[in-house]
């Protein structure tokens, strides 16, 4: 490859305009006088790095439509990685009728997309468990009976089988 040559196509890659007709002496003066440009006011990389960040802003201004299948499949992989994503908790059982002999727990967490399966946890310990399951555990509600001192007679009253508490 000639130095003519070279010099073209280094100007081609720097976006250097010039005419198809010039010589080694004018292509060089101007690719030097676009390097002392670039050096004096800010690099290339500066340059084209904040092309780069007005390109991703113009990108992120317009609002994505996404098809109604694929938005199904974005809640569901949001939802999942939200579901097995882990904390370390504490887990007291407060179902009176068994307290004092449980001394474990089982939960399972799945549905029609995911699975992240059936687990047997120990209670009172602190152990670390996913959020699927945490939220499974929560959910579970157990029968009381409360007696209403004005009539003397039990009323149920619905509340969590399981207290969950956080460490963090």
């Amino acid at each position: 490859m000639s130095k003519l040559e070279e010099l073209r196509q280094e100007a081609d890659e720097l976006g250097i305009k010039y005419a198809k007709t010039a010589g080694e002496k004018a292509l060089t003066e101007k690719i030097e006088e676009f390097y002392n440009k670039s050096e004096s006011k800010e690099s290339v990389v500066d340059a084209a790095l904040k092309e780069h960040n007005k390109e991703v802003k113009e990108d992120s201004d317009k609002p994505k439509k996404l098809s109604k299948e694929m938005s199904v499949f974005e809640k569901r992989r949001l939802r999942e990685t939200e579901a097995k994503k882990t904390r370390v908790v504490t887990i007291i059982d407060n179902d009176q009728r068994v307290n004092n002999n449980t001394t474990t727990c089982t939960v399972s967490c799945g549905n029609e997309y995911f699975d992240l399966g059936t687990k047997i946890l120990p209670l009172n310990e602190k152990l670390e468990v996913r959020m699927g399951h945490i939220q499974t555990l929560k959910e579970i509600r157990i029968p009381q009976h409360v007696r209403n001192p004005e009539t003397g007679l039990s009323s149920v009253k619905m509340r969590q089988r399981y207290s969950v508490s956080f460490e963090d």
